[in-house]
């Protein structure tokens, strides 16, 4: 596994409640974070790739390791600090395009972007479904969308609670259930993949989602 980008702990900064850039860093819940991160460059075409949308940028974590594979980089979220995350990232020299905006309606053309990534933010969108047909919209034709979301597991929930000091749902609030929903919807096409890879689906607490893009291959 080559190594991950990541900035300096304590660089970057808490941009809502849900933001969990200052655990990347520390034991257990640190490593799954990062694993998260592995798991979606993995899934990332070969090679570098053009234009990159991240939806749902957070603090800006993800867009280090996203800016070695992305020629153009650009992010989208609902919290009002994209000048600051923009700032920080300029700070260490990642160059990327950040706006305010909600991920079930996207700013963008059709067809602007090569490669969009939805990293554990559709559980905390009140249409998960729209994001995703959005992020369709807005990819190229023969291009991907790659989703990573967390399963609804108890033993997880359970895990969590003890590494983190609260129940995962307090923060959910149903959002695990409406992705399910929504990805169960076959006019999607998603295929599914559970991770880690070696863990049975039925205890997999992840999994990654990959759409296509008319006329991307399947």
């Amino acid at each position: 596994m080559n190594a991950l980008l990541l900035p300096a702990p304590g660089h970057l900064i808490k941009t809502n409640e849900v933001d969990a850039a200052e655990k990347y860093f520390s034991g257990g819940f640190g490593w799954v974070l990062r694993q998260r991160l592995h798991w979606v460059l993995a899934a990332l075409p070969p090679g570098r790739i053009g234009r990159v949308l991240e939806i749902g940028y957070g603090s800006g974590i993800f867009q280090y390791a996203l800016s070695e594979r992305a020629d153009r980089l650009f992010g989208i979220d609902v919290h009002p600090m994209a000048a600051v995350v923009r700032d920080r990232l300029a700070e260490d020299g990642i160059e990327t395009r950040l706006i305010r905006g909600d991920g079930v309606r996207l700013p963008f053309a059709d067809a602007s972007f090569d490669t969009c990534i939805v990293l554990s933010a559709l559980e905390f969108m009140s249409d998960p479904r729209a994001c995703l047909q959005e992020a369709i919209r807005v990819t190229r034709r023969g291009g991907q969308v790659i989703a990573l979301t967390p399963r609804v597991l108890t033993w997880a929930d359970r895990l969590y609670k003890v590494l983190v000091g609260f129940d995962p749902e307090s923060e959910f609030a149903g959002g695990r259930q409406r992705v399910q929903t929504a990805l169960a919807d076959s006019g999607l096409s998603a295929r599914r993949s559970n991770r880690p890879r070696l863990v049975p689906r039925f205890l997999a607490p992840y999994e990654v989602v990959h759409l296509s893009s008319p006329g991307a291959p399947r």
